[in-house]
């Protein structure tokens, strides 16, 4: 176990910013025995969670993602790991799983509303929903109140754009709808202990196309705002 987490750590740490690493860099940082980490190594080519090429170690976005998950579920310190993440491979990945479910993706969307302005990370939009997504990478105590505080300041900021929505329509995709669901959520590196806050969902990244897939049928269960625009 302590094998594979640190060779884990240490393809993270090796492949950043889209990079490959030689397997030789791998070892050195792993700090375990060699033929511990090339099994690791061969293991995790053979379960497509990266791919090895002559000496080079590759892995794309979303499995890098996966192999931090991985690692934090044998053990490793959760903010040692993100350390090794980038934002943009976390929001690049919200981003194509909305995109494959069908969604049309705006990033980093501001508006104003009663004099204060607003910011979102994420809006997906797909007649008749619209998901306002709040990106958490990491933060100390996320798994407990901090997760129910980033879940409270969604719904506010949901809120905020159900009620200008009106006003921006076109801003948002939604011109032609006769009415749309607006849901917060929340996306986390890591699960919380909760899964919802006040009916606001707490999605783990790599749960999100389970969640998405499943919304709609659900939608009655989670917090959203019911906006009539005719």
């Amino acid at each position: 176990m302590l094998a594979e987490r640190e060779t884990l750590i240490a393809v993270l740490k090796n492949t950043r910013d889209g990079t490959s690493s030689d397997i030789r860099s791998i070892c050195m940082d792993a700090r375990v025995p060699q033929a511990e980490v090339l099994e690791t190594l061969n293991r995790l080519h053979e379960t497509g969670l990266l791919r090895l090429d002559g000496d080079r170690v590759i892995a794309s976005g979303e499995q890098r993602l996966k192999l931090a998950i991985r690692s934090i579920n044998l053990g490793s310190d959760v903010e040692r790991v993100a350390r090794f993440l980038t934002w943009s491979e976390f929001e690049q990945f919200s981003r194509e799983s909305l995109e494959l479910n069908g969604f049309k993706v705006i990033m980093n969307f501001r508006f104003r509303w009663f004099g204060k302005r607003w910011e979102i990370d994420l809006i997906g939009v797909k007649k008749p929903l619209v998901i306002s997504a709040d990106c958490k990478h990491w933060r100390r105590g996320w798994s407990g109140s901090a997760s129910a505080e980033a879940a409270r300041d969604q719904v506010e900021r949901t809120r905020a754009l159900a009620d200008v929505s009106r006003r921006i329509r076109g801003k948002l995709g939604i011109g032609g709808w006769e009415h749309a669901y607006f849901v917060p959520v929340v996306l986390s590196l890591y699960p919380s202990q909760y899964k919802f806050h006040e009916k606001t969902p707490i999605v783990p990244i790599l749960q999100i196309n389970d969640f998405l897939q499943n919304l709609i049928v659900h939608l009655g269960e989670v917090a959203h705002f019911y906006i009539q625009y005719v």
